[in-house]
């Protein structure tokens, strides 16, 4: 009895090691072949191809701007791999940049070519656009007045209801800005006027202007300035209710309390303005575009006024957009600087909407201060 269990078992065991030694022999399934230049909705990198900016890329993969600079390094070149998330750079070997060799435009490059008799080493100037924008027309040639439209800086942007307009609107909470920043841009284009938008536009390169731009401003809260071209007198409405009546006849009796502190973000005789530190700001644009009129976007907010309840069984608050601006010549002068305020409701969270519905009004009111074109 014994013998015979003692043989099952060396049979079972025997089978056991056939099985195992016929698995490893397996062959490996065949491995799918990969598209380097294809971007799924997860993938991290892109190979950047002729005509590519950083705009049209922001555009394509839903990303901000500049998220999307400050990931590569504010590097735009032909044949780049560039990082579409925050994360750590792979190494030089990886498969991605291997996949293509860089290559950069004729137009895009310098090349520095030094012999050591065994060796030629070529060095590429860094690029902000993966295409040669085209030039604009000296200015002597221009046929109307020219006007160049400077957003807002991302990092001047101030909401308190981001979060329920990305939550309505089905974007990231960062987009909300961009998508402001980037549709107030396009509508300051005024009639009788050649406007140069910097953001998105085709004029040079626009990345590295903006950022030499921002570098040369200095912002800090100034007195408004109504220009003749669009006087806004400010029409103090009648207070109504029992405390604005005591008050009133306080007044009437020459009984005045303590004059309420009021902060200067909130003082309406102010605005948030921007003054030019770089002394061939005006002459290097003046040169390279044959500008007019400047219109800086100094500041763009979004502040939910709880105090004013329009409605308050749907708890629908009032809602501002202020708009803080500045108005240049070409010679440095100052012609307007004011801020635009345009009220809304709370509950109306669809970012769209809120574009359509008052994104006009924002850059007629700015526009009101420019001179007629010429």
């Amino acid at each position: 009895m014994k013998s015979i269990f003692a043989s099952s078992l060396t049979s079972l065991i025997f089978l056991l090691v056939i099985g195992l030694n016929h698995a490893e022999a397996a062959p490996a399934a065949k491995l799918l072949t990969i598209n380097q230049h294809a971007v799924a909705p997860g993938d991290s990198v892109y190979l950047v191809q002729q005509g590519d900016t950083y705009y049209s890329l922001s555009r394509r993969f839903n990303i901000p701007l500049d998220s999307l600079q400050k990931w590569n390094d504010n590097k735009l070149q032909i044949g780049q791999t560039l990082y579409l998330a925050r994360q750590a750079k792979p190494a030089a070997n990886s498969a991605v940049a291997a996949a293509k060799p860089a290559a950069t435009a004729p137009s895009q490059q310098k090349a520095v070519t030094a012999s050591a008799g065994k060796a030629t080493a070529t060095r590429t100037v860094e690029s902000t656009s993966a295409a040669a924008a085209p030039a604009p027309k000296p200015a002597e040639n221009k046929t109307k007045s020219r006007v160049l439209v400077i957003p807002f800086d991302p990092y001047l942007y101030f909401s308190d209801a981001d979060y329920e307009i990305a939550r309505q609107s089905h974007i990231p909470r960062q987009n909300v800005r961009h998508v402001f920043r980037g549709r107030l841009n396009a509508m300051l284009a005024p009639q009788g006027y050649e406007t140069i938008h910097l953001l998105g536009g085709v004029y040079r390169d626009s990345v590295s202007e903006l950022s030499r731009i921002y570098k040369s401003l200095n912002y800090s809260y100034q007195d408004n300035k109504q220009s003749r071209y669009n006087h806004q007198p400010v029409v103090k409405e009648e207070e109504k209710g029992a405390v604005a009546w005591v008050l009133r006849q306080k007044d009437k009796m020459g009984l005045k309390g303590e004059p309420e502190e009021v902060s200067v973000a909130q003082d309406p005789t102010k605005h948030f303005g921007v003054k030019v530190k770089d002394p061939n700001f005006f002459s290097y644009f003046n040169g390279q575009y044959g500008i007019d009129y400047y219109v800086f976007i100094n500041q763009f907010e979004v502040k939910t006024v709880y105090e004013n309840c329009l409605d308050r069984a749907a708890q629908n608050y009032e809602r501002d957009f202020l708009v803080h601006y500045s108005i240049y010549d070409s010679n440095g002068e100052l012609v307007s600087g004011n801020k635009v305020k345009v009220p809304y409701q709370s509950n109306i969270n669809d970012v769209q909407r809120i574009v359509s519905d008052s994104m006009p009004t924002m850059a007629k009111r700015v526009l009101a201060d420019l001179p007629a074109g010429k």
